[in-house]
């Protein structure tokens, strides 16, 4: 009787085991799938404006990365698709006091 419930008890654990992986493998697949970017053109003209973004733009839900960047007077984001839209970001932005448009990356190399 001793030995069924151990192989009992060590089926019912590879039981567990492969299914905890199998769950753990398909979220993953599923965060990296929704990860988006985008980059936006703000009117960002000091390092205070630089401080209140980065002050600011981490708390928003979904965001994953970003970078101020001063010279280019952008603001690029890493984000989560599907807690964040790129429509709620700019909103974000736009309260911060930095309404910004939507830049689109280039398709084309020139040469």
């Amino acid at each position: 009787m001793t030995g069924i419930m151990k192989a009992f008890k060590i089926f019912v654990a590879v039981l567990v085991a492969t299914f905890a992986f199998s769950f753990n493998a398909q979220a993953q697949k599923e965060k990296k799938g929704s990860m988006e970017e985008v980059t936006f053109s703000v009117d960002i003209h000091c390092e205070s404006c630089k401080t209140k973004c980065e002050a600011n733009l981490p708390y928003i839900k979904g965001v994953k990365d970003f970078k101020v960047d001063m010279d280019a007077n952008t603001i690029w984001f890493k984000f989560d698709g599907s807690k964040v839209t790129k429509q709620k970001l700019s909103s974000e932005l736009a309260k911060l006091g930095y309404p910004g448009t939507e830049v689109k990356p280039e398709t084309a190399q020139k040469k």
